[in-house]
């Protein structure tokens, strides 16, 4: 029983995690691409580019880990122009924005004291 409980709540834990990392790839879609941008979309792109990541990056850092990382990157940016149906230049603007609303989004949360102390330096 207790295996089963720690599954469903690694589950759950994983579902929220991945609705909240959406919600930057989101905004920044909608800002960049408005008409093709839903939570849908972002969701998928998330956990998409997250898997096309992990392998690039890992299949590719057998050449050099810096290469692994770029190539990885680049597929990542793919995924990216293939859900949200835009160029490549678009797609590196949704990844860019999505980091800076992810830091907003953060640093407003620090602001009004829900601190999430293991994403940061301070601890």
């Amino acid at each position: 029983m207790p295996l089963i409980v720690g599954l469903i709540g690694s589950v759950i834990a994983f579902i929220v995690a991945w609705i909240v990392v959406s919600i930057p790839t989101w905004i920044a879609g909608k800002i960049v691409t408005p008409r093709t941008a839903t939570f849908g979309r972002a969701m998928l792109a998330t956990l998409i580019g997250v898997i096309v990541y992990a392998i690039f990056t890992a299949l590719f850092s057998l050449i050099s880990p810096i290469i692994g990382v770029i190539i990885g990157f680049i597929a990542f940016l793919g995924v990216y122009k293939v859900v949200f149906n835009t160029g490549w230049l678009q797609a590196l603007g949704i990844a860019i924005l999505a980091i800076i609303v992810a830091f907003i989004i953060l640093f407003i949360l620090g602001l009004i004291g829900i601190a999430l102390p293991h994403l940061g330096p301070f601890k």
